[in-house]
């Protein structure tokens, strides 16, 4: 995949051995690296092998920065800091306690894959209480020597939050502006239930415009 800017990087995760599914997004530097959701814990081998083509241990990785908790983009979060526990994770308050205790999560998200939950997503691990550092939207983070912006941005799911990198105008948005899937030019807005949210979604679209990305 294309090197967006200097240590700026991402991963295709080969998802369920498809390419061009499921990314992940680097942010490294002398000080260390960040993950920008890092995608399900079926794709966790796959990841540690991608970075370490790169040169990049899990031992490397100092944050991890959650656009939002559905399983394709947090889910091996929990394995992560479980085998990792010096990881922080960044994620919007309102997602938070799914993270921590994934129970509720998990049963909303059998009720739309039912017997496909394990072969998709995996073992979802709880991440440690201890590590995970809320997010409301307004701030400015400081990882992998990088100023990232974040900005409260629900719509596609209630605890949206993106990210912007200041220094390159890259910005990490999740699910809230679509997806595209191969190589195909055709975005389709993802539309899981319980919380989507259309004027919200509209709105957060405003505000990553006025970013200019």
């Amino acid at each position: 995949m294309p090197v967006l800017a200097s240590g700026l990087d991402f991963i295709d995760l080969q998802f369920l051995g498809r390419p061009s599914i499921i990314a992940t997004a680097i942010l490294h530097a002398a000080a260390g690296v960040a993950l920008i959701d890092p995608g399900p814990a079926t794709t966790f081998d796959t990841l540690a092998a991608a970075l370490e083509r790169k040169g990049i241990t899990f031992a490397d990785v100092r944050q991890v920065l959650l656009t939002h908790i559905h399983l394709d983009h947090a889910g091996v979060t929990g394995a992560l800091v479980e085998r990792h526990p010096h990881i922080r994770v960044f994620v919007h308050e309102r997602g938070a306690p799914h993270l921590i205790n994934p129970a509720k999560l998990l049963s909303s998200a059998g009720r739309l894959y039912g017997q496909d939950m394990d072969r998709l997503w995996g073992d979802v691990r709880p991440v440690r209480a201890d590590r995970v550092r809320t997010l409301a939207g307004g701030e400015t983070l400081t990882v992998a020597g990088r100023d990232i912006r974040v900005e409260y941005t629900p719509g596609h799911a209630s605890h949206h939050v993106s990210f912007l990198d200041v220094a390159s105008r890259v910005a990490f948005v999740g699910d809230v502006a679509g997806i595209r899937r191969g190589s195909g030019t055709y975005v389709l807005p993802p539309t899981p239930p319980p919380d989507i949210d259309l004027d919200a979604w509209r709105e957060s679209g405003r505000r990553i415009l006025a970013w200019d990305p």
